[in-house]
């Protein structure tokens, strides 16, 4: 199992979500968000800052996604979402217990973000059926492959992170655009936008807001980005290789949009 898990990993560490399917295009970049594997804090200390709370949050959303809707899965042109949580739950009985193991280590995680009881409660339910559906053979996984119980998961952690006064008060990060079904969502390009790289002339509040976010990487409150905020990276400084939702960690001088906020 150790040697299995030793040449794997380094494939799964090395993918770039949507690597196959956007290899043509130009890579691009949400924000403070990168594919996050390595927990920050060992997933056991609590963020004490913006910085910590953006990372534990790409964290998250990255074990969500690989359980529920892997991008490498996606890739292939699969009809339908599938994770590796779909994959494990196919063995029976030890299947969905390991599957509810790793769903629990997301639960977890957002313990560790200061995520209420009521709030993990949900989440919690969420994890138990998921689980109690998969031991029912074979409609089972089907239904289990509908339920997405991470991402709901993931759902709830966003709604805390943007309407409690208790987190909106401690952290001040950005999320991933809502809606669609992709981990790095393709942004919605307007002739008539305004927004920072969407080629309108005028400016409003709004628009000035987020230049000074994106030119000082803090932001004043936790919000969504738009799917139009996302920056092309110019093709002469992608690296070979590098795909949608990655950043450039060698940039000389470094974009503070691109790092995890302080």
């Amino acid at each position: 199992m150790a040697s299995l898990l030793s040449s794997v990993w380094p494939i799964l560490s090395s993918y770039r979500p949507n690597a196959a399917r956007d290899r043509q295009a130009r890579p691009l970049r949400f924000g403070a968000f990168e594919a996050l594997y390595i927990p920050p804090g060992y997933a056991v200390k609590r963020p004490s800052n913006d910085r910590d709370a953006q990372r534990l949050y790409n964290h998250i959303r990255t074990v969500a996604y690989w359980l529920d809707a892997s991008p490498l899965l996606a890739d292939l042109g699969l009809p339908f979402r599938a994770g590796l949580d779909d994959i494990i739950s196919l063995v029976p009985i030890y299947g969905d217990i390991l599957s509810g193991i790793l769903q629990l280590y997301q639960v977890w995680l957002c313990f560790i973000f200061g995520v209420p009881n009521n709030v993990l409660g949900y989440m919690f339910m969420n994890v138990i059926i998921d689980v109690v559906v998969g031991f029912v053979p074979l409609i089972g996984d089907f239904i289990d492959n509908l339920f997405k119980s991470n991402l709901r998961n993931l759902a709830l952690l966003e709604e805390w992170l943007l309407t409690s006064p208790i987190a909106t008060e401690k952290y001040h990060i950005l999320l991933m655009p809502e809606g669609g079904t992709d981990f790095i969502p393709r942004p919605k390009h307007s002739r008539f936008s305004t927004s920072w790289f969407g080629g309108g002339s005028g400016k409003t509040a709004e628009d000035e807001e987020r230049e000074r976010e994106r030119t000082t990487g803090k932001v004043r409150a936790t919000r969504r980005m738009e799917r139009d905020e996302g920056d092309k990276v110019p093709a002469a400084a992608a690296a070979p290789g590098t795909s949608t939702g990655t950043r450039s960690r060698t940039r000389r001088g470094g974009d503070p949009v691109m790092d995890p906020l302080d």
